[in-house]
């Protein structure tokens, strides 16, 4: 679609379905980047976290990990951007399958450069939903809930679990923000990074002997987890020791950690399969 002697730079406009206003990011990507790097893109701009499966629909085509055997997609980390669609064309990026996140992704603008271009953001608004929230619509109810505390219908539980959210809440820099540094550290973790490190770390329970007092079983199975899964799971446990909660907030860790040790483990380099 575009010729193999230049450099193309791919400016994509990436918008929520359903909510409004509308929560939106305008991003700079490579031609030359593969699906899987327009993924991180995604997720970084965005402010998701990479803890669910993801895919593409471009066309009669979808695209995804390539180990997401049950959903038959095809190898998003095969196929360049520049290959499968062009200035004008839009394409659809869900993320989170159980919860429904889907994303109108649209070529704003094709533009040819002399040198390899950044991934960056260059403009947006309003801050991204919480993760595991229910979806679109379980975000409208929540922010109608938190417009309107008071209401009837104001579900409190979920109120308190959000804790501080400002959903109109999007800052950056003048000069846009570069993507680069944060996708890699995104990278590293789906691949078992430092995260899964301090995780194994923690000094919870620890014996005399420096052993944890934690049932062996359990011990085995956190360590036979995929890395998301148990950075995921460090993530809860850090946020639960590191800050005074409501009882809310303790249930609501509780449960996350135990849907994470139910599931059954993927291949390591890649998300946890865990869905809501």
């Amino acid at each position: 679609m575009v010729s193999r002697m230049a450099h193309t730079l791919f400016e994509l406009d990436v918008r929520l379905r359903v909510i409004e206003p509308p929560i939106w990011r305008t991003i700079e990507v490579p031609g030359a980047a593969t699906l899987e790097d327009v993924h991180y893109a995604i997720q970084v701009a965005m402010g998701w976290t990479n803890s669910h499966l993801h895919q593409f629909t471009i066309g009669e085509s979808m695209y995804g990990m390539a180990d997401a055997d049950e959903l038959e997609l095809e190898d998003e980390a095969e196929y360049r951007l520049q290959d499968v669609v062009e200035a004008g064309g839009s394409f659809l990026y869900e993320y989170d399958l159980g919860d429904g996140w889907e994303h109108d992704v649209t070529v704003s603008k094709v533009s040819t450069v002399a040198r390899v271009p950044r991934t960056r953001c260059t403009g947006g608004a309003r801050a991204c939903p919480p993760e595991d929230c229910g979806g679109a619509l379980r975000y409208g109810d929540l922010l109608q809930a938190m417009a309107h505390p008071d209401s009837p219908g104001a579900d409190d539980e979920l109120l308190e679990w959000v804790g501080e959210l400002e959903p109109e809440a999007f800052e950056l820099p003048r000069a846009g923000r570069d993507l680069r540094g944060e996708i890699e550290e995104l990278r590293e973790l789906a691949d078992g990074g430092d995260a899964i490190d301090d995780f194994v770390g923690l000094p919870i329970g620890m014996g005399e002997a420096g052993q944890t007092d934690l049932p062996t079983a359990l011990v085995s199975t956190v360590l036979a987890l995929d890395p998301m899964q148990r950075a995921a799971l460090a993530a809860v446990i850090a946020s639960s020791l590191a800050y005074e909660v409501t009882e809310a907030q303790t249930i609501a860790v509780g449960r996350s950690a135990s849907e994470l040790l139910e599931q059954p483990t993927a291949p390591r380099g890649r998300p946890s399969r865990r869905r809501r």
